[in-house]
């Protein structure tokens, strides 16, 4: 983990701390060679170019996993509130995991070679 995320991760409530840690872990558990990296004001997530980002606000959590895998699975993003390049999941609901890894994958076969 990131020396920089964890410092931005202790500013956050502790309910949301306790959220963000959550997915952190998660997200590193999907691949290897994934490595969080601080880009953007927002821990990032890549191998060799960056996968997803994500950060915390006042109502949600915004996930950045960028525009293609957001059409790719629009179906399955219709009950979150959406825009060309991210998702918003209300911070009072459950992280949808499954579905992050689903997309987080779909990111990672797009960069292998």
């Amino acid at each position: 983990m990131n020396p920089k995320v964890d410092q931005w991760v202790l500013s956050l409530s502790s309910d949301t701390q306790l959220k963000v840690q959550t997915l952190r872990s998660y997200i590193l558990s999907l691949h290897k060679d994934i490595l969080e990296t601080w880009s953007y004001g927002m821990p990032a997530y890549k191998i060799h170019k960056v996968l997803f980002y994500f950060n915390v606000y006042e109502h949600h959590i915004g996930l950045y996993p960028h525009n293609e895998a957001i059409d790719v699975f629009s179906n399955e993003l219709k009950s979150y509130k959406t825009s060309k390049g991210a998702i918003q999941i209300p911070i009072e609901e459950a992280l949808p995991l499954a579905l992050i890894g689903k997309i987080i994958k779909f990111n990672i076969k797009k960069i292998s070679p």
